[in-house]
């Protein structure tokens, strides 16, 4: 027993235990809570997937087939990795130029519009109140940076996973080139046809340094996009029912998302 205390030795060893003890358990937890942080972010698993695509030649011939060998996401993310990509390119689109007047940026309302008593009106203080018509607006947009970001391995990731996900729907068109495209409207009709594309369908072509032609060919068609395999866009390849590739540029997306391509660099 401490001679100057009334604590005994025994209950002083068994309070230090007890402190180191809960010390343990509480870095056991910080451990634990430090494993999950490590296991939620843990890299994107990716997979090299080929698949074989019809490839037709630009009458609508058949030609074979083509093949299409990119890295895709694992299953139990792919879905969430390309959803999170459309989220980014959507809302990067907004202008966030809209803007309302508040209650003291509209012209006018400085007077009082009447006395504060005696009329049987509701008091008021201004004629530009949000309560009534050429009023200020309450909680109105006001111009707002809308865009977020996203890591570049992720975007390209997400980019390879919707591509191969159109070739898994059969919704994957190769035509092995366009340089003899007319600029006509009509023409270009005609041969979207001639390759699969309904009408009425959606069409998304992507291309590899194309003429002219094919941009003058298809700027007037609703429901064609047309781009160079440079400025593909996700939104655009999920919201297409077909999407059709050149052969060209097909080389270039499989060079270039292929397993050891130059977007994992």
């Amino acid at each position: 027993r401490c001679p100057d205390c009334s604590v005994s030795t025994e209950a002083m060893a068994s309070v230090a235990f007890n402190m180191s003890a809960r010390a343990a358990v509480g870095g056991a937890q910080l451990k634990l809570s430090a494993q999950r942080k490590r296991v939620a972010r843990a890299p994107l698993r990716v997979d090299a997937l080929a698949a074989q695509v019809s490839k037709v030649s630009f009458d609508g011939a058949s030609a074979g087939t083509a093949t299409l060998d990119v890295k895709v996401a694992k299953p139990d993310v792919a879905k969430g990795l390309v959803h999170k990509y459309v989220v980014m390119v959507r809302q990067n689109a907004r202008r966030g130029t809209a803007s309302t007047l508040t209650k003291s940026e509209v012209r006018g309302g400085g007077r009082k519009p009447f006395k504060q008593k005696g009329t049987g009106n509701a008091r008021a203080g201004s004629n530009r109140t949000p309560l009534k018509p050429g009023g200020g607006v309450i909680f109105g947009p006001k111009p707002k940076d809308w865009s977020i970001k996203m890591n570049k391995k992720e975007r390209r990731l997400a980019m390879a996973t919707a591509i191969q996900s159109a070739a898994a729907a059969s919704s994957l068109i190769v035509v092995d080139s366009l340089t003899g495209t007319a600029p006509k409207t009509k023409a270009m009709a005609n041969a979207l046809k001639s390759w699969g594309v309904a009408e009425g369908e959606k069409a998304y072509i992507i291309t590899k340094d194309a003429p002219e032609n094919v941009t003058l060919s298809t700027r007037n068609m609703a429901r064609v996009v047309q781009t160079d395999i440079t400025h593909l866009n996700v939104y655009d390849v999920l919201n297409a029912d077909k999407v059709v590739v050149e052969e060209s540029a097909l080389q270039y997306i499989n060079d270039f998302y292929g397993e050891s391509g130059a977007a994992w660099a």
